[in-house]
């Protein structure tokens, strides 16, 4: 989906932007004429509604600032069908009137088709936490390929559903694609009730595997076109072949064992069994973990950052292995109640830093 806008600055107390909204009718498209397009400034305090206008007959419209802010990023959102479509971020404080105006493109919504896909699913597999459970951090990519929104029927069918492991608990949601409140349990599944449009939703969740389970045991329930484990533990070993051992990865000092493999199909059993005894990596702080397309090709890209002082850290250049990076980190901190200062502000310096990154980025994409 194109998402941009162009806007026209004025004097330096404000500005201006305009775009334009379609709705995708088959191979072709149409204008969509009185839709509210509203602008938005959103910062790390919240947001709040600026301006809004209707589309014209064309689909055009034009939303103003009256004050032009360099802490904030604006957004404009219109809603069609019921479902919430927003722009990508403008920032105020730099001029982009030399790029050319994209479109905004919506879609017709169905409750039945199509099949929302599971294009990529990545499992970071934690070392044993002292009473022995595993966390697991998990990222999936969502896949409609359609032509029209995909929405959950009632409250009791999803939009999507995704089998969890064997024994897994305590699942949580991380700064996703989709709202937390959509993305739950049901079963022993994860589901999304979120309008799925055409393209790509990344979800990211945790869940603790308890000491009693000795293994990563998962029943994959519809086919997968990229699946990664990777596990914190050199002695995981792979029971079967429904995955491919990767070798070990080293970095830092520490190994991971990873195990993968492209178009996994429906009724795959993967079992990861992990070994007995003790172990210990010494004082390392998280693991955060950033995907994109192109690097999967190429193997997972693995961050580790010890706690102490640090040099430069380096800051990745594709949007969506900042996105996850900052889910990951995010979530790695929520489990460290025990933290210290120094932590806490190199966990706050390092969000800034991808969030900051993330947004200067993603204008230009």
């Amino acid at each position: 989906m194109a998402l941009s806008l162009q806007p026209t600055l004025l004097a330096a107390q404000g500005f201006r932007v305009s775009g334009r909204l379609v709705v995708v009718t088959g191979a072709d498209s149409a204008p969509v004429a009185g839709a509210w397009a509203v602008l938005h400034q959103v910062s790390l305090r919240g947001g709040a509604p600026v301006d809004s206008a209707r589309t014209d007959r064309g689909g055009r419209y034009q939303v103003r600032a009256a004050v032009r802010d360099s802490t904030m990023v604006y957004i404009v959102s219109v809603t069609y069908a019921g479902i919430a479509y927003f722009t990508r971020p403008l920032h105020a404080g730099r001029d982009l009137s030399r790029g050319a105006a994209e479109t905004l493109v919506v879609y017709d919504t169905s409750s039945t088709t199509p099949v929302v896909e599971v294009a990529q699913r990545h499992m970071i597999v934690r070392r044993p936490a002292a009473d022995g459970g595993r966390q697991v951090l998990e990222l999936l990519v969502l896949r409609n390929a359609g032509e029209r929104t995909r929405i959950a029927p009632d409250t009791t069918r999803p939009v999507w559903q995704g089998a969890l492991p064997v024994g897994a608990i305590q699942l949580e949601v991380g700064e996703s694609d989709v709202s937390a409140e959509a993305v739950y349990r049901r079963g022993d599944s994860i589901a999304v009730s979120a309008p799925v449009p055409p393209g790509e939703k990344q979800v990211v969740v945790s869940y603790l595997l308890p000491r009693a389970r000795r293994a990563l045991d998962l029943l994959v329930d519809q086919p997968v076109a990229r699946l990664n484990v990777l596990v914190e533990d050199s002695g995981a070993t792979l029971e079967g072949d429904a995955l491919e051992a990767m070798g070990a990865e080293t970095m830092e000092g520490t190994t991971f064992v990873r195990f993968a493999r492209n178009e996994v199909a429906a009724g795959t059993r993967v079992v990861v069994n992990f070994p007995r005894g003790a172990f210990s990596l010494g004082r390392y702080w998280w693991v955060l973990i950033g995907l994109a397309g192109t690097a999967l090709a190429a193997g997972l890209v693995v961050v580790w950052r010890r706690t102490g002082p640090a040099g430069p850290v380096a800051v990745p250049a594709d949007p969506s292995v900042l996105a996850a990076e900052i889910a990951a980190l995010d979530m790695a901190f929520e489990q460290r109640a025990d933290a210290s200062p120094d932590e806490r502000a190199a966990y706050q310096r390092r969000r800034a830093a991808l969030k900051a990154h993330l947004e200067d980025l993603l204008p230009r994409r």
